[in-house]
């Protein structure tokens, strides 16, 4: 927390609760899963070429939707993953 020359705090309110990451990255998720559960469900009757196409966007969104449900299961466990790549 930054202080004025005064000594006067600059942040007075609370900061935020630990279950706002948490709500957050899981809503996110679940809108994200939202918006590809009806392309998927109807990928039976597609042509060859769009399927290949779905699959390749399901592998591309599948990461983001697993990291926001692994930062809702323990916020900050992706920062600290990365960090550990990093000192590699």
């Amino acid at each position: 927390m930054h202080r004025l020359r005064g000594g006067a705090d600059l942040l007075n309110e609370p900061l935020p609760q630990a279950w706002v990451p948490r709500v957050l990255n899981l809503a996110l998720a679940v809108v994200i899963l939202a918006l590809v559960a009806p392309v998927v469900a109807k990928f039976g009757g597609k042509p060859v070429y769009v399927q290949i196409a779905l699959v390749g966007t399901v592998v591309l969104v599948l990461p983001l939707v697993l990291a926001c449900l692994a930062s809702a299961a323990r916020p900050g466990s992706l920062g600290r993953f990365a960090r550990r790549l990093r000192r590699r």
